[in-house]
């Protein structure tokens, strides 16, 4: 038998806290007789040829011992030895050791007196080698540590006496835990009983360590961690109960203290714990217990900032302890030495720890640094949506020593544990009150005290930030930020979710990013989280905010999204607003929210902390003292806001100006017909600013109207500017209003900000003034309209603004080989090189032209922007500023707004060529903006306007040789996702997603934008999907299945709406809703249509029957008076919609089956396809046929659809094309759109009609670009179908090709004059390439790159296939793509693709 190497852990733990227990002196007469008869008996158990430790030192089974006041006390909890295998050192060595520890301890224990030796039970005189399970022990009559203190006192207890009047020791059960006689205490006794344990929570240090030290030659493994619920974790359950006892203490601590009992309870939760940990363990135990000393506790109030610093150290360390094992295998992973970086790691944190306890104890804060170490995978979340600048704003804290109570009430709540407690808590009141104060003070403290947690403002002067599109993408990235075990589940949330990471779905960001993550780890290892939403009443209009009211009130109504009462129970959400009425309404009647009230704040209380407030802002002033401040509290009516204003009006350091004077002005104000004392206090201040009785008439009315214009510049920007910007865009302005001075708000600190700071953007303080403003009855001659000529004006400085600010390479982009993202310099140069108002005017001069009327002026303004070269510099800004997307938004409404208006159609023409331009390489270039003039511009089509215009400026760039297309192609984009065929697709009513049904049984949203998945598939049918439609109001799709159901499902979050619509007995092959979207009608298999409630699911009435053959199609009327079908029986029906009745006699003309209806927008015609190849016009009314057939398809025509204004019909067919007909004539427009390789199920026009969306068995859906209309064809000669080019346009080499015999040259043509120049750029240093790259291959993202992955330029995706490689020895035959590299400049020579002289 191998001897167990830790030859005393029972041993030597239970002598360290039996010494702890007593002082020095005691511990010699207490532990006496233990300790000799122990230790005299070790050597013999040494000798024992098992080597088992024995029964007596192990603590088997059941222990009996006496506290030292003669109160039962458990025991500490033993664990059975382990037999461990043996050390290094010899055993005769071990047993020479214990034999000296004996000797000399023997020789230093004094002489007991009688008297000493009465009051000390005798050891029994037990046989220690017997393992009875009864045997107990009572020679050890001391107070353990760690105990409950619930114990009864002997007159609680009678039957506890002893036949002697002694009490009877108690008894603890070692294997279960389980105290058998628990009795309540005073909370004063509580309180000094969690002092006292405190007293010994240095499980290893102090007194006991000189008992123990005689044996530290012995094995490392003599420290004992069995004992662990004893040692280390029942004083976190001391301090658990002691915090409760606290009075009232400063709401600060209260959180700090509630963060602490929170890290507490992480380390509790710990199943697996590391021998590694012990030293930290220890430390930690210190702490708890320094802080529960009953001096400590006294300080608590005084010395808040301390503990908040301990409980954010503490908060780390625990959490450490919880990532330890994950920290373990990383450490494994990378090759570092886990003992050393364990030992280095927890000797920050312990003298991180000593040294906050040492300032404790000093009573002095000082700049302390928390200690935060994380070592794992590294995670980047930096693509998920992020809301810049919501966040905390320290500056907007109460001030100290005010809002205590309803600070301390929000504490409690944070850190109410119970069952009970309101997962949420809504804080109203009217503007001014201080609600974002209080929201601001709670997010720093619980910050400040290492509370896991998120702050979200919205802003209304924030409003082109769309914050309520990114609110819980931003609460996850935070909280992932503070937590590696919250940032790994959000990772893993995302990792094949792209669309996920920018959706602007706030009910999928709900479930996706924080709930599903969520669930992943239990709130006991995350300890409290706070998320913090301030001003929710400015986060837009009622629409805007509709779903998000939704979630935090817990209405959401679709069956499996999850509710807010389902986040974990240490979750609490704290929002602030107005009580607007729809907020109002929402969050009415739930359960899970605790309202508080600013109105509810004792008049009292409001107005002694206002009073604190006044005082700290007018300290120091003359003639200003305790009675001019409550004077001012009580005018304030509770309003901080006002206060603040009437502080900053009386304090104005101007020559002429008496404080006094002002501060009677303001106590002695009646408001009289003002309701709203702050838009009162708005008129005092500017009155004061502008005295009429100082100037004219005219000079009066003069400087109103540059105050109007000022503010009516600042309140109409899109986004707040610094006064430098400001000017410098006024100084754009094109009419007189150029000369106003913008700085004249510089006498109007107490209202904006950045009056006085170039740096900080000018904004109203309050979102309450910008009301006053707008408010003319109000503001009377300060009144201020946002009009039209006002954004004509910042639309026509913003284009001034570029054309004097915009440049080639305007921050010096270093390397045409780097992603923007590796050039670690360029958000440094982004900022420095492109000011603030050049980047607002890129950003938003096409907002501003939207919201005014054509003018001449600004047209031309905008003509000479996309004729000049800045039009490129404009789009290379764009894609630093990560702002494209943005653009290809707002051109089509340029496009609009020049629209009609003669001698402008080729500008309008130009803005949606770049509108194409960009979405086809707008993504590349936000990767790589030197591309923008190396690739872009080269495989642009050669009849597009950007490429005529400007690829001559650009000459040392690739070149096409063969296969460059003529014009834009059809297909935008290529949707793939589906594993079977797509059956039906359909477009939302805004156009900005795309619904498909598939035969592999599920259906799946598209961004129409980009093509991008939105989301997961939409699971629920059995079998194929053979219809989608989105209702007219978007918030919906409906399916039907070959499972013979139709499906409702939420098109926001893709969650099915209620059970599956039965009751057909066939396939559903078609629905559609009616136009109010109250009904849907489906068509079957099974020869009828049918109706159904859209809310309930509920059939309406009888099937429509009628039909001799399976129904393939349905659809209602505009007018929903109305439903066509169309059936196997090769006719379309009329039905009355109301009855069900049919309408005259079935509409005979095709030859085959009629496999898809489609009235026209305006009810009148009715379009039908069918397989006998031909698309049929029909006269709603009649019924009568309306022409002949339209032919021109080769196989079945199984979709028909027409545009939204009539004038076209799409069709789409088995012949794998889709083809535009005049709805008219019946005449074909142009070819057929080709690129499907299979047959073409369904097409869809987009609402503006400029996009075909279409479904096919070749498994994709694709996005196809057409004229908006019939009228259009002379306005855009640039949009027809693909055409290609053989030949390249004419140019000249401008710079020599250079090869080397040493390298080979890099060629994608077959001639070798085309070959890139200065190849070693690409290929040398040799050892610096990556062993795993396969250069100049094209890459599945359209990148070719060099050997260390350089990016040496990208193929758009209509010129992909076929592509010559270098390694393409034939391409038979010729003309697919081929590249002229010989003039391409690269690298770092990129810059010299323009030609600068032109």
């Amino acid at each position: 038998m191998k001897r167990p190497s830790n030859l005393f852990p029972a041993t030597t733990n239970h002598f360290s806290r039996f010494s702890q227990c007593v002082t020095p002196q005691e511990a010699g007469q207490r532990v006496g007789h233990a300790l000799v008869k122990g230790i005299q008996r070790i050597p013999e158990v040494l000798s024992s040829p098992t080597y088992f430790l024995h029964p007596h030192f192990a603590y088997r089974n059941r222990l009996l011992v006496m506290n030292r006041d003669h109160r039962a006390a458990p025991p500490p909890e033993a664990c059975e030895p382990t037999v461990r295998e043996s050390s290094s050192r010899p055993h005769g060595r071990v047993k020479q050791t214990i034999q000296k520890f004996t000797k000399r301890v023997t020789k230093k224990l004094p002489k007991l007196s009688k008297a000493s030796r009465s009051s000390i039970p005798a050891v029994q005189n037990a046989d220690l080698r017997d393992t009875s399970l009864n045997q107990s022990i009572q020679d050890m009559p001391h107070k353990l540590p760690f105990t409950h203190d619930k114990h009864p006192t002997p007159a609680e207890n009678p039957s506890s006496q002893g036949a002697s009047g002694e009490p009877a020791s108690k008894v603890v059960d070692i294997s279960s835990g389980v105290e058998e006689t628990p009795g309540p205490k005073s909370p004063d006794a509580e309180l000094q009983g969690a002092h006292e344990a405190s007293e010994h929570m240095k499980t290893f240090g102090g007194r006991a360590q000189s008992v123990t030290s005689a044996a530290a030659n012995a094995p490392a493994g003599l420290a004992a961690a069995d004992d662990f619920q004893t040692n280390y974790l029942q004083p976190l359950k001391i301090f658990d109960s002691v915090i409760a006892k606290i009075a009232d203490v400063h709401p600060y601590a209260k959180m700090a203290l509630g963060v602490l009992s929170a890290a507490a309870k992480i380390i509790l939760a710990q199943a697996k714990r590391d021998e590694s940990m012990d030293r930290l363990l220890q430390k930690l135990d210190e702490v708890y217990g320094f802080i529960t000393r009953d001096e400590n506790l006294s300080k608590v109030e005084s010395m808040h900032n301390v503990i908040g610093k301990i409980a954010q150290q503490t908060l780390e360390c625990a959490r450490f302890i919880r990532e330890y094992s994950e920290t373990k295998s990383f450490w494994k992973r990378v090759g570092k030495n886990i003992i050393k970086e364990t030992d280095d790691i927890i000797t920050q944190y312990n003298a991180a720890l000593d040294s906050l306890m040492q300032q404790f104890r000093d009573q002095a804060l000082q700049d302390a640094a928390i200690f935060v170490q994380f070592a794992g995978d590294t995670l980047d979340l930096g693509d998920i949506a992020y809301a810049k600048g919501a966040g905390l704003n320290t500056k907007k804290q109460c001030l100290p020593g005010t809002r205590k109570e309803i600070l301390s009430q929000i504490t409690d709540w944070i850190n109410d544990s119970g069952d009970a407690a309101k997962r949420m808590m809504w804080l109203s009141g009217p503007a001014g009150k201080g609600k974002s104060a209080i929201a601001h003070t709670i997010t720093n403290w619980f910050e400040e005290t290492g509370g896991l947690g998120s702050c979200f403002c919205f802003d209304r002067h924030r409003e082109a930030d769309r914050r309520h599109e990114k609110i819980f993408s931003t609460i996850a990235r935070d909280l992932a930020d503070r937590d590696p075990g919250m940032k790994r589940a959000l990772a893993n949330a995302v990792k094949n979710a792209t669309s996920l990471k920018n959706t602007t779905d706030v009910i999928q960001q709900w479930r996706k990013l924080l709930m599903e993550p969520l669930k992943k780890f239990p709130g006991s290892s995350v300890g409290p989280v706070l998320i913090v939403i301030d001003a929710l009443d400015e986060s837009g209009g009622i629409e805007t905010r509709q779903d998000l009211l939704r979630i935090l009130a817990g209405k959401l109504q679709n069956q499996g999204l999850p509710q807010i009462t389902e986040l974990p129970s240490n979750f609490r959400i704290l929002v602030t607003s107005r009580p607007l009425h729809d907020i109002e309404k929402e969050f009415e009647g739930a359960d899970h929210i605790l309202r508080l009230s600013m109105d509810a704040i004792p008049t009292d209380v409001a107005e002694h902390d206002i009073r604190a407030f006044v005082s700290n802002k007018l300290q120091g002033l003359p003639n200003f003292g305790r009675k001019q401040f409550a004077n001012l509290a009580a005018k304030a009516d509770g309003l901080f806001e006002w206060a603040r204003l009437a502080c900053e009006y009386i304090k104005e350091d101007r020559p002429g100006i008496n404080r006094r004077s002002r501060f009677e002005t303001v106590v002695n104000r009646d408001p009289g017909k003002w309701a709203n004392k702050l838009y009162d206090m708005y008129r005092l201040i500017l009155t004061e600013i502008w005295q009429r009785d100082r100037y004219d008439e005219v000079e009066y009315q003069e400087g109103l109207a540059e105050f109007r214009s000022v503010m009516g510049q600042i309140l109409g920007m899109v986004e707040p500017l610094p006064l430098n910007s400001l000017t410098a865009m006024r100084n754009c302005f094109p009419n007189h209003s150029k000369d106003y001075q913008v700085d004249i708000v510089q006498h109007m600190g107490s209202l904006l900000s950045g009056t006085t700071d170039p740096r900080i953007p000018v904004r109203p303080l309050h979102a309450s003034f910008q009301e006053f403003l707008g408010d003319k009855s109000s503001s009377g001659d300060f009144f201020v309209e946002i009009t039209k000529a006002q954004q004509h004006d910042l639309a026509f400085a913003s284009l001034r603004v570029m054309e004097d600010g915009l440049r080639f390479n305007i921050c010096d982009l270093k390397s045409s080989y780097l992603p923007n993202s590796r050039d670690t310099e360029l958000p440094q140069r982004v900022k420095t090189s492109i000011s603030l108002h050049l980047s607002y005017s890129c950003r938003y001069w096409a907002t501003h032209i939207q919201k005014t009327d054509f003018d001449d002026e600004l047209a031309r303004e905008i003509r000479s922007l996309f004729e000049d070269e800045r039009l490129m510099f404009w789009i290379e800004a764009l894609g630093l500023l990560s702002a494209i997307s943005g653009a290809v938004i707002v051109l089509p409404r340029v496009a609009k707004w020049l629209q009609g208006h003669s001698g402008y159609e080729d500008v309008r023409s130009a803005t949606m060529d770049v509108q194409r331009f960009m979405q086809v390489f707008g993504g590349m270039i936000l990767h790589s903006t030197p591309h923008l003039y190396l690739s872009a511009l080269p495989f642009s089509p050669v009849n597009s306007i950007i490429a005529t215009k400007f690829t001559a400026r650009f000459p040392n760039s690739l070149r096409l040789a063969s296969g460059r297309d003529l014009n834009w192609t059809v297909v935008e984009a290529i949707m793939r996702g589906h594993t079977g065929a797509v059956l039906s697709v359909s477009f939302s009513p805004d156009g900005t997603r795309i619904a498909s049904g598939s035969y592999d049984k599920t259906v799946r949203l598209w961004n129409a934008a980009t093509g991008e998945p939105l989301g997961e598939p939409l699971k629920g049918h059995t079998r194929a999907v053979l219809t989608v439609l989105f209702s007219p109001d978007g918030t919906r799709i409906a399916s039907g299945s070959d499972d013979k159901t139709v499906r409702l499902w939420n098109a926001a979050t893709g969650e099915p709406l209620g059970e599956p619509l039965k009751g057909h007995a066939g396939a559903v092959s078609s629905v559609s809703f009616s136009p109010d979207g109250t009904r849907i009608a489906s068509g079957s298999d099974d020869k009828t249509v049918r109706l159904w409630n859209a809310a309930t699911g509920e059939p309406l009435g009888e099937p429509l029957k009628g039909h001799t053959g399976a129904v393939s199609s349905v659809s209602f009327s505009p007018d929903g008076t109305r439903i066509a079908s169309g059936s196997s029986d090769k006719t379309v029906r009329l039905w009355n919609a109301a009855t069900g009745e049919p309408l005259g006699e079935p509409l005979k003309g095709h030859a085959g089956v009629v496999l898809s209806v489609s009235f026209s927008p305006d009810g009148t015609r009715i379009a039908s396809g069918s397989d006998d190849k031909t698309v049929r016009l029909w006269n709603a009314a009649t019924g009568e046929p309306l022409g002949e057939p339209l032919k021109g398809h080769t196989g079945a025509v199984s979709s028909v659809s027409f545009s939204p204004d009539g004038t076209r019909i799409a069709s789409g067919s088995d012949d794998n094309t889709v083809q535009l007909w005049n709805a008219a004539t019946g005449e074909p427009l142009g070819e057929p759109l080709k690129g499907h390789t299979g047959a073409v199920s369904s097409v869809s026009f987009s609402p503006d009609g400029t996009r075909i969306a279409s479904g096919s068995y070749d498994i994709t859906v694709r996005l196809m670009k057409v004229l908006p209309s019939l009228e259009s064809t002379k306005l855009d000669p640039f949009t027809s179908p693909l055409h290609q080019s053989t030949a390249s346009p004419t140019q000249e080499n401008h710079i020599t090709p250079t090869y080397t015999c040493n390298h080979p040259p890099i060629s994608f043509s077959p001639c070798l004059k085309h070959a890139l120049p200065n190849p070693a750029d690409l290929l040398e240093p040799a050892s610096h390439h990556h062993s795993d790259s396969t250069p100049f291959l094209l890459q599945p993202d359209g990148w070719i790159m060099g050997p260390s992955h350089e990016l040496l330029f990208w193929v758009p995706p209509a010129s992909r296939h076929p592509f010559y490689s270098p390694d393409t020895a034939m391409v038979i035959p010729r003309g697919g793509v081929e590249l002229d590299l010989s003039c391409m400049t690269h690298g770092t020579r990129w810059s010299s693709c323009r030609d600068a002289s032109m």
